[in-house]
């Protein structure tokens, strides 16, 4: 079911009338949209980091690639019409996979399994606007940048963990992506003596005990050893994170070992980046970040427990201040990221003739 538009988060009352009024006024909203592998989360942001609009589609609505993108447009049609289309930057869009910033083409997203998808020159035809697309990951660390917990300061890694694990970074107030688009993936970091499966295929992965979906794989091994859990009585589709972490609420000695061994796998991942990038903030964001007193706490207390003496002496670990909405606020001013300040060949006049050639079959 498609969902509808959400109500204005926090609301702008004077919006209606200005965009009524259609007054050319200098531009002072961002437009962002996250792409997730359940939800595509599209929103309008002030210079505050505010959210102001939003709505909310199932990206898996249509059998058809092309239909879910029709109505990804529609959507942003409607999102963006009551205001006046001068107030309007360009549009960002945060990526769960692999992408190209320079060609806004996204080479990979595993759940969502877009291969090669012009998606920036699709947008950018519809909407005559120029656009950026990037990872997630970068998305998040950029909204934190700019108006969260990084704010101020120069050097920035943003750890997101939910499913999986993977960290945007800033450094010296560039987004970094190395050479292949893909720094950041510390959930693919080595674990030595680890025999879990990671999602990748390969074992010993540090997202293979440290993240949601790893989470669910410690404790369904302690129950395959014998251990004892109200959870394992759930069907598998319910034992998931968020049931491990409601009955270690309530005692489970099994669930709570489950964290322990999952705070331990994130410790050895984040502590190696601390170390490498020596950052000035390593920010924990992600949905699993909202569990302070059973994850947060005891990660950063173990992270600093293992860290080389200057990470513990200089580094702030800390939690992410725009929470779920850090991808969405931070891929809305993209714009003001050095890399895509030149604009990147993803206005609409130098994509047109890319997307009639590489994105024709989506554009019809």
């Amino acid at each position: 079911m498609r969902a509808g538009l959400g109500p204005a988060v926090p609301p702008d009352p004077g919006a209606r009338h200005r965009a009524d009024a259609r007054t050319t006024a200098a531009p002072d909203l961002g437009i962002g949209i996250d792409v997730g592998a359940t939800k595509i989360v599209l929103g309008i942001v002030d210079q505050g980091g505010q959210v102001l609009r939003r709505a909310a589609i199932d990206p898996w609505q249509h059998p058809a690639l092309e239909d879910n993108l029709a109505n990804l447009m529609d959507t942003l049609d409607r999102l963006l019409a009551p205001y006046d289309q001068e107030r309007f930057f360009d549009i960002g869009v945060g990526i769960p996979g692999t992408v190209d910033p320079s060609s806004g083409v996204v080479s990979y997203t595993p759940n969502l399994r877009w291969f090669d998808l012009p998606l920036g020159a699709i947008l950018a035809e519809r909407t005559g606007r120029r656009v950026h697309v990037i990872q997630d990951t970068g998305a998040a660390v950029w909204g934190e940048y700019l108006f969260g917990a990084g704010a101020g300061l120069r050097n920035v890694v943003c750890a997101t963990i939910g499913s999986g694990l993977a960290c945007g970074i800033v450094i010296d107030g560039r987004l970094y992506g190395g050479a292949s688009n893909t720094a950041g993936e510390i959930g693919h970091l080595h674990v030595a003596g680890s025999s879990l499966v990671c999602g990748c295929g390969r074992r010993g992965c540090v997202e293979a005990g440290g993240s949601g979906l790893g989470l669910v794989k410690v404790f369904r091994r302690a129950v395959a050893d014998g251990a004892v859990s109200p959870v394992a009585a759930l069907p598998l589709a319910r034992q998931d994170a968020r049931a491990i972490f409601k009955a270690a609420k309530a005692g489970d000695a099994v669930c709570l070992g489950a964290i322990e061994t999952m705070v331990g796998y994130l410790a050895l991942g984040l502590s190696a980046v601390a170390t490498v990038l020596a950052p000035d903030a390593l920010i924990l964001s992600g949905g699993l970040s909202r569990e302070r007193e059973l994850l947060v706490e005891p990660l950063i207390e173990r992270i600093k427990a293992i860290s080389y003496h200057t990470v513990c002496e200089n580094v702030q670990i800390v939690p992410a201040r725009l929470g779920a909405d850090a991808p969405l606020v931070g891929a809305a001013f993209l714009h003001r990221a050095p890399e895509f300040a030149g604009g990147p060949a993803s206005g609409p006049a130098q994509w047109s003739g890319l997307a009639r050639r590489a994105a024709g079959r989506w554009l019809g």
